[in-house]
This record gives structure tokens, C-alpha cells and sequence, in this order.
């Protein structure tokens, strides 16, 4: 009776865990293809169709392309330490579950932001710039702060999380939105060149990724595998 008392909570247990990743899943798939929706086909009327006239269209929408592009790797980077996070997370708790629901927050919100800042993108104004910056800061304090949460040994929601491997990722959870903050300080010196930076917050979550891997090959082996 025991063993069947045993089997069914860790039954149980797994099951709550499945349900967490699987509706986080769902969000981050829906915010992303949100993002797209967003931006319209150019409405030409059939007589005055032509190359040129499209191409001019297309050149208009660019800003929007360019903002789906950034808020896709971005989502797709928060997408991918939520993964990571639940490699190693066996229990939860409501603790857990408030702030993962938090989190999926500005994921959520993130394609009204992106609209937002490429529909008025202009070097003129910065309010647009300062709300998708929030969005961003916002999504990476919260995934911080689940990464505090489950790397806490005192919350025993996680097993085999190395306190490196915590490290690492909170590392990389603040390194994104430092990089829109500077870009947004930035629009005030240079409104173009404020517009240039957040890509290579890509390249940035590279780097930390590289200089982990070589400093602690042996625990960052299978995290960064």
C-alpha cells in the first residue's frame, strides 16, 4: 500500500508539473504567432497594381518586420529558459505557480508592444521605445525571479540544479533587458542608434554562454547541451 501510496503522488506530482510546461507552452506558441498577425497585407486596388507600388508597400511595413524579428528571438530565448527551468523542476508549489503565471504576463502582452513600437516607430518620440523596454524588463525579472525560486534549496521544487547553472541563467535573465534599458538611454543621445542595439541581444546570451562553457565545461555540459 505504501509503494501504491508513493507511485501515485509522484504520479500525481508529474502530472501537475506536465500541466505547468504544457500551458506555458501554449502561451509562448500563441504570443509568437500573434506577432505576425499584426502585420497586414498591403491593400492594393487591382488597377494600380505593380512591382514598384508593392515594393514601395514593402518598404513601408520594414520597421514592423524588423519588430517581429527582435520580439520573436526574444520571446524564443525566454521560451527556451523556461525549458531549461523545467529540466530540473520536480515539485511545485504555489509560490511556483503565482510566479510562473506572472511570467507569462509580458509574454502575453508582448505582441501589443511590438505593434506598438513598430507602428510608431519615429525618431521623434520615445514613448513607444519605453513601453516594449518595460515588456522586456518586466518578462526578465520574473524570469529571474523563477530561477531564484527553484534554484532556492529551500523550496525543494527542484534536483540536480547546480547552483552555477543558476547563476548562469540569471545571469542572462537581467543581461537582456540591461540591453533595452541601454538602447532606451541611448534614443536620447542617438534615436537611430537606439534602434540598431536590441538585436545584439542575441549575441550578448552568446557570449555569456561561451565564457560559462569554457569556465565550468564539466557543469555546463549538459545544460548548454
Amino acid at each position: 500500500m505504501m509503494k501504491s501510496a508513493d507511485g501515485n503522488a509522484m504520479h500525481k506530482e508529474t502530472f501537475q508539473m506536465e500541466r505547468i510546461a504544457l500551458f506555458s507552452d501554449a502561451i509562448f506558441a500563441i504570443a509568437i504567432t500573434l506577432l505576425i498577425i499584426e502585420i497586414k497585407v498591403p491593400e492594393i486596388e487591382a488597377g494600380e497594381l505593380s512591382d514598384s507600388l508593392l515594393w514601395h508597400n514593402l518598404v513601408h511595413i520594414l520597421p514592423k518586420f524588423i519588430g517581429f524579428l527582435i520580439s520573436f528571438f526574444v520571446i524564443g530565448l525566454y521560451w527556451l529558459s523556461h525549458h531549461r527551468m523545467f529540466k530540473y523542476v520536480v515539485h511545485s508549489n504555489q509560490k511556483l505557480l503565482w510566479n510562473n503565471l506572472l511570467f507569462m504576463l509580458p509574454i502575453v502582452i508582448m505582441p501589443f508592444s511590438t505593434a506598438f513600437l513598430s507602428e510608431n516607430y519615429s525618431s521623434t518620440v520615445r514613448l513607444p521605445l519605453a513601453v516594449y523596454t518595460a515588456n522586456i524588463c518586466f518578462a526578465g525579472f520574473f524570469s529571474f525571479r523563477l530561477w531564484k525560486i527553484i534554484g532556492d534549496p529551500k523550496n525543494h521544487l527542484s534536483q540536480q540544479l547546480h547552483r552555477t547553472v543558476v547563476k548562469y541563467n540569471l545571469t542572462r535573465s537581467l543581461f537582456v533587458p540591461g540591453i533595452f534599458i541601454a538602447a532606451f538611454l541611448i534614443s536620447f543621445i542617438s534615436p537611430f542608434l537606439s534602434y540598431i542595439i536590441p538585436p545584439f541581444a542575441l549575441f550578448a546570451t552568446k557570449i555569456i554562454k561561451s565564457y560559462y562553457g569554457r569556465k565550468y565545461p564539466a557543469i555546463m555540459q549538459d545544460h548548454l547541451a
